[in-house]
């Protein structure tokens, strides 16, 4: 006899399956940003460890070039043949990016070949990645209740940042339990082996979920998009512009917070590789406890004011912050860290239900996903390589800074448009957000008929 299912087990069940599979690809992500600075040499060795990281962030920043056609892909898939199918797919080839990563071959034994391995690992990690987010939170957007759609999100973005802290955990420890030279060895590749069970435990989530309430309604009266990115551009430019100038704002800040700081407390503060990544994992693991309390905050103040509260924190406190990391100990440095990302959880949980509400359902998870994964070509995976680059430039270990100011600033001025211009304001935040441009999936067939 089959099991019958509550509407509210039903929303906990694809929340969970949607927020571990964010878990996944941020894990899978970023291990290889936390053991930059041990696996540049590996793959990159020279003379100048300078250039030697810059290569190796320079391979961080390739997994996201292919994430907007990654994102194009699923969310073709995703549009047309269901969110279910696209969130399975995309953990999936994760999962083999993740074992091309634990077994790939060093400079030392492979020659030339060790570093286009590494790339293309890498390349097909950032493709699957391009699907995922813009597929949780599409997913999630249609599932949950109208009142908790940004407590319902902010689980998605909690679960982003689990990935980068459970990251930072699993290289602390096997730092801690490994030499040197065993790291140098062997030691890197098991935080990549340790990837392989949490795709395992997500797939099987993922089979556990059914799709969403829209979309089989949209299947069942034959209104799915049959070419989702040309009906894209043509019904929604101005959309996929507004994620994009938002997403440069959320990487930016995110990923200094998330792949860079860790870096600049060992290279331009001087302390240890292991003290540094137990403070990156403590201060990542505060940013996503919180997400939950700023999913409540957005659900009683609305997306608008609470993104905008985020990007101020984040353009106001980013200099001074940098200015204390260095020469005060590491005490000093990790309350510096703190306060760097107060801003993380406001912006990443504001925009989580943002983002889908800006779409149709017919062109929701290909719109997330391609204004998204360009803003973090631009902002995301190259964060650590901009900082790195700006101080390497100008000399001053704050400069990064800059790199934040400027990119919050880019989404107050992007955030402006969505409240006075194409909105009216979203008040009520992700509630008003639900109905505009829709309620649910009736009016939103209704909506693309009228285009």
């Amino acid at each position: 006899m089959a099991t019958i299912r509550t509407p509210e087990q039903t929303r906990r069940r694809g929340v969970l399956a949607a927020t571990v599979g964010t878990i996944v690809e941020y894990y899978d992500l970023t291990v290889y940003a936390y053991l930059a600075v041990v696996v540049s040499p590996l793959f990159f060795p020279g003379d100048d460890p300078t250039a030697s990281l810059l290569a190796s962030l320079a391979v961080f920043a390739s997994a996201y070039l292919m994430r907007p056609i990654g994102g194009i892909f699923f969310g073709r898939l995703g549009d047309r043949h269901g969110r279910k199918r696209a969130l399975l797919f995309s953990v999936l080839l994760m999962g083999v990016g993740s074992a091309l990563m634990a077994f790939l071959p060093t400079y030392e034994n492979a020659g030339v070949l060790a570093p286009i391995l590494l790339v293309i690992a890498r390349l097909v990690q950032g493709f699957s990645a391009g699907g995922e987010l813009g597929g949780a939170l599409t997913y999630v957007y249609e599932t949950v209740g109208e009142k908790r759609k940004g407590l319902g999100a902010s689980f998605v973005a909690l679960g982003s940042n689990s990935g980068f802290a459970l990251a930072a955990i699993a290289v602390a420890i096997t730092s801690t339990l490994t030499t040197d030279a065993q790291m140098t060895s062997w030691g890197w590749r098991i935080p990549f082996l340790l990837g392989i069970p949490l795709v395992l435990f997500c797939l099987w989530t993922r089979t556990r979920i059914e799709d969403t309430p829209q979309f089989v309604h949209a299947a069942a009266e034959n209104e799915v998009a049959k070419a989702p990115l040309t009906e894209l551009l043509r019904t929604h430019p101005k959309q996929v512009l507004q994620v994009f100038g938002l997403g440069v704002a959320q990487n930016a800040t995110g990923y200094m917070v998330l792949t860079y700081i860790g870096i600049h407390l060992v290279r331009e503060a001087g302390f240890s590789q292991s003290s540094v990544t137990w403070t990156a994992a403590g201060v990542i693991v505060l940013v996503a406890a919180s997400m939950p309390l700023a999913g409540l905050l957005v659900d009683r103040f609305g997306s608008v004011r609470v993104l905008a509260s985020g990007l101020l924190a984040s353009a106001l406190l980013a200099y001074p912050a940098m200015s204390m990391m260095s020469g005060h100990g590491l005490f000093v440095a990790a309350i510096a860290f703190m306060f760097f990302a107060v801003g993380t959880p406001l912006i990443q949980t504001a925009t989580a239900p943002l983002f889908p509400s800006l779409f149709d359902s017919r062109v929701r998870l290909t719109g997330v996903a391609l204004g998204f994964n360009i803003a973090t070509i631009a902002t995301g995976g190259t964060a650590a390589y901009i900082a790195t680059w700006l101080i390497d430039r100008t000399g001053s270990s704050v400069s990064p800074a800059y790199f934040v100011i400027g990119s919050a600033v880019i989404g107050m001025i992007t955030l402006a448009t969505i409240r006075q211009k194409t909105y009216g304001g979203l008040r009520t935040g992700s509630r008003a957000a639900d109905v505009l441009p829709s309620t649910n999936a009736l009016d939103d067939d209704v909506s693309v008929r009228r285009r």
